[in-house]
C-alpha cells in the first residue's frame, strides 16, 4: 500500500501490517481526515504525535489480520479435536478418570525414579574445582580380592605436595568423635580436622566468617545445622565451644566462621572443621609420618591443564614404605579418583569420605517404573478401545463428511496425548505430596524436585509425550479402520476376535503377578528377616559406651550394686557398634577378618554361644583369641584349637570357636571374626546382662548413674535390641512399599480386564439379547463372557510365574545377604490369584 503524501512513514508501516485489508481503506481514510485537520489547527509536529496514538489506539483484535499460520484450516481442525476430546472426556468421567488416574500414578513413580537418577548424578556438582580435585586410594587385598579403599597413609599428602611441583595444594582430613560443649549443651559429634585448602578446594561457602580462620588451631568452623543446635539462631562468631577428646584431653575453640546449609544434593558435608594439627592432640598416638597411621582422606589440587597421569605415574616410589607399614597386607597400588566422579564411583571404593544411594534402589526403582508405566499404557489401552465404542457414530459420520483414516487417526492421538498430559499433571501432583516423600523415607536419602529445572519440565513434556504417544497409537490406528457401512449398519462386529488385545491383557497380567508375587516374597522376606537370630542373644543386654578405663571403672562399680545385674563385661568394640578389620595369616592362607577386643566377660553378656575350647583364661595370657566358625572354615583349619595365628605383626593362639554371629545387619555377609584380650586402658564401652523383665528398669538406673557420675559428657547406650531400630522399622516400610505397589498393580489389571470385557459385552449385545429371549440364564451369559479369559490367564500364569519368582528371587539376593529360601509354590500365587 502506498502511504499518502504527508503522512509519517513508520506509524503508517505500522498500521499497515496490522490492519486488514477490507478495513484498511475505511479506517486509514479517517486517520488521514484527522491528520491534515491537525496540521492546519495545530501544526504538523504535534499532528505526527497524535496520528502515531490514533493508530496504536486502532490497534484492536477487529482491526487484525489473521496471520497466514492460522489461515491453514489445519489449526481450526486441531483445535476441534481438543474440543471434542474434552467433550468426550466429560461425557464418560469414570473412564476418563481411570485412564488419567492410572497413567498418573505411572508418572508420579517416573518423576521419583528420574529424581532419583537426577540427584545422583547431580550430587557434589556445585564443587567449583571438581575437575582439578582428587581423592587419594589405594588397592589392596581383602578377602582374596584386590579392593580399593579411600583412606590413605598419614603421610602420603606432604610427600605428593613436596615431589611434585604440579600439585597444587594438599588437604589431609581426619576425623575423631568428640564431645562438645557450650553452657548446657552437651552432645556427642564428630570432628573434622583438616588443611586450611579445605575451604579451598571444596565450595562450602561461609555465610559469616572467613575460610582463613581456618589457619588458626584455636578456631572451629561449624555447619549451618550445628550452629542452629548449639546456639539457635544467634550470632555465634566470637563464642567458645569445649570440644573433649578422652576423659582428660579437651581444649576449647573460638567459633570464627558458619557454613551456609549445605546444598540437598551433597555427599560430602562436615559438622565442625578444626585446624589438622589438633589431630595429634586428640589421639596423642597418632604420626603424621607414620606410614601405618591412616587418615579419612587425602585431597590434592592440581594446576589448570595438569594431567593426573604425571603424579600417578610417580606413585609406586611410595608403595616401598607403605607395604613395609602394612607388612603383611598385600598392597596393589595407589591410585586417584577424580572428584566429579567419586560420588558415582563410591560404591567401589571402601570408606571414602562420599556417601552413596543404596546400588539396590538405584537397579530396582527404574526397573519398577518401566513396569508401571508398560502396565498403566496396557490399561490406557484397553480402555481406550472400550470408550471408542460409544463413539462409532461419531467416527461414521466424520468418514461420511469426508474425514479419511489420516485424519480420524490424529484426532484419536491428540485426545491421547491430551489425556498423558493432565495425567503428567496429576502425576506431578501425586509425586510431590505423596510418594516422593514415601520413597525418601524408604531409600533413606534426602530425594528432592527441582521444580523450575529445565531438565524436569522437559523430561515431563517428553514422557507425557511418549505415554500419549505409546498409549494412543494402537487404538487409533485400531478404530481409524472400521468401514462406515458396517457402522452405519450396526453389522460391525467390534474386537471380538482381536489377538492383540488379548496378547495386551496377557502381558498386562504378567507384569500384574510380577507385582504380587514381589508383595508375597517381600513380605515373607520381612517376617524372616525380623525374626532371624543374630547369633547371640540380644534380648537382656544393656550397653555404655564409656570412653575410656576410668570410666568403666566408675559406671562398672556403681552398676555391679543393682541386684538385677548379673554380668558387667568391658571392651574396646562393640556389636552393632564398632567393629576393627586386619589382616591375619594361618599357615598359608591369609584373609582379612572382623576384630573385636573384649575381655573374657564378654561372651556370656552378649549371650555368645562357645562351640569349642573356652574362652580366655587367665589374666596374663594376651595372647590368646576366639573365632566364629566361618572364620575356621574361611582358613581351612582343621584342628582350630591350638592353633597359631599371626596378627598385626603378632603370634595368637587360638583358645576356643563360638557360633557365627551378625557384627551388623542382615543386609550385609557375615565375616570372619577374631576376639582377642581388650586392654583394660583401651576400654570403651562397659556391657551388662541383667535379669529378664528387668532390662527398662536398669536401663533407668544405669541413666541416672551416668548423669551422677559423668555430668558434662551425654549419655550414649541403651538396651542391645534398640541398636537395630533403623533395621526393623525398613522392614516394615518394605512390607508396606511391596504391598501397597502390588494392590496398584492389580487395580491396573482389573481396570485392564474390565476394559476388554466392556468391549467384548458390547460388541455381543444382539447375541446376548438372543441367547436370553431363548432361555439363558446369568451363569450361562457370564461363562460365556469369561471362558475366553481363562486361557489368557493360564498363558500369562505359565510365562508370568516362573519369571516373577526369578525375577524377585534376584532382587532380594541382590539387596539381602541371607534372603529367605522360597520354595518353588510362590510361584502359583499369581495362578490362585487370577482365578
Amino acid at each position: 500500500m502506498n502511504r499518502p503524501p504527508g503522512i509519517p512513514k513508520w506509524p503508517f508501516a505500522f498500521f499497515a501490517f496490522y490492519c486488514k485489508k477490507d478495513r484498511f481503506e475505511e479506517m486509514h481514510g479517517d486517520l488521514e481526515e484527522y491528520f491534515h485537520e491537525r496540521v492546519e489547527t495545530v501544526g504538523r509536529n504535534r499532528a505526527r504525535l497524535f496520528y502515531l496514538r490514533d493508530v496504536l489506539r486502532c490497534c484492536q483484535p477487529y482491526a487484525w489480520k489473521t496471520p497466514h499460520f492460522f489461515k491453514n484450516s489445519s489449526i481450526y481442525m486441531f483445535r476441534n479435536y481438543i474440543k471434542t476430546s474434552l467433550r468426550s472426556m466429560v461425557r464418560n468421567p469414570t473412564s476418563s478418570f481411570i485412564n488419567v488416574f492410572g497413567l498418573a500414578v505411572a508418572v508420579a513413580v517416573s518423576i521419583v525414579v528420574y529424581s532419583m537418577l537426577e540427584f545422583t548424578y547431580r550430587v557434589d556438582d556445585f564443587h567449583e574445582h571438581r575437575e582439578s580435585v582428587y581423592l587419594a586410594t589405594y588397592s589392596a587385598d581383602r578377602d582374596g580380592v584386590s579392593t580399593r579403599f579411600g583412606m590413605t597413609p598419614a603421610p602420603l599428602g606432604l610427600h605428593l605436595l613436596e615431589d611434585h611441583p604440579q600439585v597444587r595444594s594438599v588437604c589431609r582430613i581426619g576425623t575423631h568423635p568428640a564431645v562438645v560443649k557450650f553452657e548446657d549443651h552437651v552432645f556427642h559429634e564428630r570432628a573434622h580436622f583438616v588443611d586450611p585448602s579445605y575451604l579451598e578446594m571444596l565450595s562450602f561457602p561461609l555465610a559469616s566468617g572467613v575460610p582463613a580462620e581456618l589457619s588458626d588451631v584455636n578456631s572451629v568452623i561449624l555447619s549451618d545445622e550445628m550452629a542452629i543446635k548449639y546456639f539457635g539462631y544467634e550470632n555465634p562468631l566470637g563464642k567458645e565451644l569445649t570440644l573433649k577428646f578422652g576423659e582428660e584431653r579437651k581444649k576449647p575453640f573460638l567459633v570464627t566462621g558458619v557454613a551456609a546449609p549445605f546444598p540437598k544434593a551433597h555427599a560430602i558435608s562436615f559438622d565442625f572443621l578444626i585446624n589438622f594439627e589438633n589431630l595429634t592432640f586428640a589421639d596423642p598416638t597418632f604420626s603424621t609420618t607414620d606410614w601405618s597411621a591412616f587418615i579419612a582422606g587425602t585431597l590434592i589440587q592440581l594446576d589448570a591443564g595438569t594431567d593426573i597421569g604425571q603424579v600417578q605415574a610417580a606413585m609406586p616410589q611410595y608403595l616401598p614404605a607403605f607395604r613395609e607399614a602394612q607388612h603383611p597386607r598385600k598392597i596393589h597400588g595407589l591410585e586417584f579418583e577424580q572428584l566429579a566422579t567419586l560420588r558415582r564411583n563410591s560404591a567401589e571404593i571402601v570408606g571414602d569420605i562420599s556417601l552413596r544411594i543404596s546400588d539396590e534402589i538405584i537397579v530396582g526403582l527404574p526397573i519398577m517404573g518401566l513396569f508401571m508405566l508398560a502396565l498403566a499404557c496396557l490399561n490406557y489401552i484397553n480402555m481406550a478401545i472400550g470408550s471408542a465404542t460409544k463413539r462409532l457414530k461419531e467416527i461414521g459420520l466424520r468418514k461420511v463428511i469426508g474425514a479419511d483414516r489420516r485424519r480420524v487417526v490424529a484426532q484419536f492421538m491428540i485426545e491421547h496425548i491430551l489425556v498423558a498430559f493432565l495425567a503428567a499433571v496429576l502425576g506431578l501432583l501425586l509425586c510431590a505430596t505423596l510418594f516422593l516423600p514415601w520413597f525418601s523415607g524408604i531409600a533413606g536419602s534426602p530425594l528432592a524436585v527441582q521444580w523450575f529445572s529445565p531438565q524436569l519440565w522437559l523430561f515431563l513434556i517428553g514422557l507425557a509425550t511418549m505415554v500419549g504417544f505409546v498409549s494412543g497409537l494402537y487404538p487409533a490406528l485400531y478404530v481409524s479402520k472400521f468401514q462406515v457401512v458396517k457402522i452405519m449398519k450396526g453389522t460391525l462386529r467390534f474386537g471380538k476376535n482381536n489377538p492383540m488385545m488379548k496378547a495386551f491383557l496377557c502381558f498386562q497380567m504378567i507384569l500384574a503377578f510380577v507385582f504380587i508375587t514381589m508383595a508375597v516374597m517381600f513380605y515373607q522376606n520381612s517376617e524372616f528377616q525380623a525374626n532371624r537370630p543374630w547369633g547371640y542373644n540380644q534380648h537382656g543386654a544393656l550397653y555404655a559406651q564409656v570412653g575410656d578405663r576410668s570410666g568403666f571403672e566408675k559406671l562398672s562399680a556403681a552398676m555391679s550394686k543393682d541386684p538385677h545385674v548379673q554380668v558387667i563385661a568391658g571392651s574396646s568394640h562393640h556389636l552393632g557398634s564398632s567393629v576393627a578389620s586386619t589382616e591375619v595369616q594361618w599357615a598359608d592362607h591369609s584373609n582379612e577378618s572382623q576384630v573385636m577386643a573384649v575381655d573374657r566377660d564378654y561372651f556370656a553378656t552378649m549371650g555368645i554361644e562357645v562351640v569349642a575350647g573356652e574362652s580366655f583364661q587367665g589374666q596374663s595370657q594376651k595372647n590368646q583369641v576366639m573365632v566364629n566358625q566361618l572364620f575356621v572354615k574361611t582358613m581351612s583349619i582343621n584342628q582350630p584349637i591350638g592353633s597359631m595365628l599371626r596378627m598385626d605383626s603378632s603370634q595368637y593362639q587360638i583358645v576356643g570357636v563360638v557360633k557365627d554371629l551378625h557384627a551388623f545387619n542382615f543386609y550385609y555377609e557375615m565375616r570372619p571374626m577374631i576376639f582377642r584380650r581388650a586392654n583394660q586402658n583401651d576400654y570403651q564401652y562397659l556391657t551388662m546382662r541383667v535379669q529378664e523383665g528387668t532390662e527398662s528398669e536398669t536401663y533407668d538406673h544405669l541413666r541416672a548413674q551416668w548423669i551422677e557420675l559423668f555430668p558434662d559428657t551425654p549419655f550414649q547406650g541403651g538396651q542391645q535390641v534398640d541398636l537395630w531400630t533403623k533395621f526393623y522399622s525398613d522392614l516394615e516400610n518394605m512390607k508396606r512399599f511391596t504391598r501397597t505397589v502390588a494392590m496398584v498393580a492389580i487395580l491396573l489389571a482389573a481396570l485392564g480386564l474390565y476394559g476388554l470385557v466392556s468391549l467384548n459385552v458390547t460388541g455381543r449385545i444382539k447375541e446376548f439379547s438372543i441367547r436370553k429371549v431363548l432361555g439363558a440364564g446369568w451363569q450361562n451369559l457370564s461363562a460365556s463372557i469369561s471362558n475366553r479369559y481363562v486361557a489368557i490367564s493360564l498363558v500369562a500364569c505359565v510365562i508370568g510365574a516362573p519369571a516373577a519368582y526369578l525375577l524377585n528371587l534376584g532382587l532380594l539376593r541382590l539387596m539381602f545377604a541371607y534372603p529367605l529360601s522360597h520354595g518353588h509354590w510362590v510361584s502359583l500365587l499369581p495362578f490362585s490369584s487370577s482365578l
